[in-house]
Order: structure tokens, then C-alpha cells, then sequence
């Protein structure tokens, strides 16, 4: 996933298969035809996905990034988003691999070893929806996928804040340095984008790349933004948080954010990185953060 592996490269973000069941697939909705369908969750959004359908038992590895549900932390791990482990892999002979379009070369190692490799977008919310569709279609759990996708559509129209009278300057950061003078902002055209007009916001960011850029202390007082929204997630891979890593963090934000803005909000949850499912807790952060206090009339 594209913010996992942005938070690795900036916070300081040939084998022979023996397949099981059916043998190998030559399309991938024949897949449900086997008695034992095994998959490998190659991203932690789609492991959340399997386990929201009800598919925990077909799951059988996940990647070291995989942090919920945590029972999912107990099944073998078979490497990060781009870097995974082969032999893990192999051993496991799964039918199917479920991870990102992004993840293109693991792909193609894939498909030279037999493993059919299902690739689902993460970008907006939209995609969210439809690759719970195609995962639940390609894993024979279709009625639990419409059930989901009905009630994740419900639930996310419902806390859509519609309210045009005032629209704050939001800025979301996804990484920075302890003094600010380093940070990595969401431009338009993002996850987080979404998130913030759905919120009742407009993204401090005027920039339309649909990605992360960095910018300087200086831009960012030029922004002028009315909130800030830090992302933070404390838990990484099988790691828990440490609550002397959220003190120090809280204190970073308070020292150095209310110099350029004085209603920030941290959020440290995993669900922050992670596009998935849970992305319906992510937008009530967003609107309790935005819509925290307007101004008076």
C-alpha cells in the first residue's frame, strides 16, 4: 500500500510451486470451484477485507504490515508490499494472492510461478467499495460483500457533512521530521482529499498532483490552514504502541504545530495509513476534527 511504503522511505515509508485443491487456475472466478480455497493477503487492506467477509479460515498469510484484525497477526508472514518473501509464499501454495494494482512486479513473479495474483485499488473511497465487490465475487463470498458494501456506503452518506456556510482550510500531513521544517502533505485528488470534502472541509493544498509532495515551513505558514490533521499511526507491523512514543509525539505536535495553526489533531490510529474497511472511522475523525468548533456568527 502506497502510504505504508511512503511512511518507510520518509519517517526517518527461482522457486518451483506444488499447488494444493485445484491445481493451477486459468481464470480467477474458477477459483471458488475448490473445496479449500487458500489465499494470501498480500496487503493489509485486503486482509482486512478477507476477514470482514468471513474469510479467516481461507486466509493463510498475511504481510508484516498486517495490524487488524489482530488475529490476523497470527497467521505466517510472507514479507512487506514490495519486498516478499518467495519461499514463505511457495510454502504456503496458495490459490490466490490478493494485494494492490500497485504491487505490478510482484505480479508478475506470480504469474511465472503458477499463482494467480488478484490487484484492487485503494485510491478513494469509491475503490474501497468496488474492491470489496471483486474480492468477495473472486472468493465465492459475494452476498457478504454486497451486505458490506451496502452497509459501508450507508454508514459513510450518512456522516457526510453537507453543510456548504463554512468550509475550514484543511492540511493533512502524512510525515514529518521532530521540528516541522521537513513535512509531507495529501494534494488534491487523494485519499485524504476525499476524506476532507466529505468532512465538511477544503484541502489547504491547492496542489492537483493526487499525491504527496513535500513542502517547506515556509509553505505551510502560506497556507495558512484552519486545522491540521497530523497522521501518525503508533503501531507498525507486528509492533505495538508505546505510550512514551505518543507522549513525545503529542509534544512535538503541541510545541511546533501551534506556530503555524491552532486547532490540530493527531491521529495515531492504524486505520490512519490504511484505506480499507475501516476508512468509515477515519472520515468521523476528520468531521469530529473540521467540525470541532466554527466560528461564531
Amino acid at each position: 500500500m502506497i502510504f505504508l511504503m511512503f511512511r518507510k522511505n520518509t519517517a526517518l515509508l527461482a522457486f518451483t510451486l506444488l499447488l494444493a485443491g485445484c491445481g493451477k487456475q486459468e481464470n480467477i472466478s474458477q477459483l471458488i470451484n475448490c473445496e479449500i480455497l487458500r489465499v494470501v493477503a498480500m496487503a493489509p487492506n485486503t486482509a482486512e477485507i478477507l476477514y470482514a467477509l468471513g474469510l479467516s479460515n481461507e486466509v493463510v498469510g498475511v504481510s508484516r504490515f498486517t495490524t487488524y484484525p489482530p488475529e490476523a497477526m497470527d497467521k505466517p508472514i510472507v514479507g512487506g508490499l514490495y519486498d516478499p518473501n518467495w519461499e514463505m509464499i511457495v510454502t504456503l501454495q496458495p490459490d490466490l494472492v490478493v494485494g494492490l494494482k500497485t504491487q505490478k512486479e510482484i505480479e508478475g513473479q506470480l504469474n511465472a510461478l503458477s499463482i494467480d495474483f488478484l490487484g484492487v485499488s485503494h485510491e478513494r473511497i469509491d475503490d474501497i467499495l468496488q474492491s470489496i465487490l471483486i474480492i468477495g465475487k473472486a472468493c465465492g463470498a459475494e452476498t457478504e460483500a454486497q451486505e458490506l458494501f451496502q452497509s459501508l456506503e450507508l454508514t459513510a452518506s450518512g456522516l457526510a457533512v453537507s453543510s456548504n456556510d463554512w468550509k475550514p482550510k484543511v492540511l493533512v500531513c502524512v510525515g514529518h521530521d521532530e521540528t516541522l521544517s521537513q513535512l509531507y502533505i495529501a494534494a488534491r485528488g487523494t485519499f485524504y482529499d476525499e476524506l476532507i470534502e466529505r468532512a465538511g472541509g477544503v484541502n489547504a493544498c491547492e496542489i492537483m498532483a493526487g499525491n504527496y509532495p513535500e513542502i517547506s515551513p515556509e509553505g505551510l505558514a502560506a497556507m495558512r490552514p484552519d486545522v491540521v490533521i497530523d497522521i501518525f499511526p503508533l503501531r507498525q507491523g507486528s509492533g505495538q504502541a508505546n505510550p512514551k512514543k505518543i507522549e513525545n509525539r503529542n509534544s512535538v505536535a503541541s510545541k511546533h504545530w501551534k506556530t503555524y495553526c491552532e486547532r490540530v489533531t493527531l491521529i495515531s490510529d492504524d486505520y490512519a495509513s490504511i484505506p480499507g474497511p475501516r476508512f468509515v472511522l477515519l472520515l468521523k475523525d476528520f468531521i469530529d476534527a473540521i467540525q470541532e468548533r466554527r466560528p461564531s456568527e
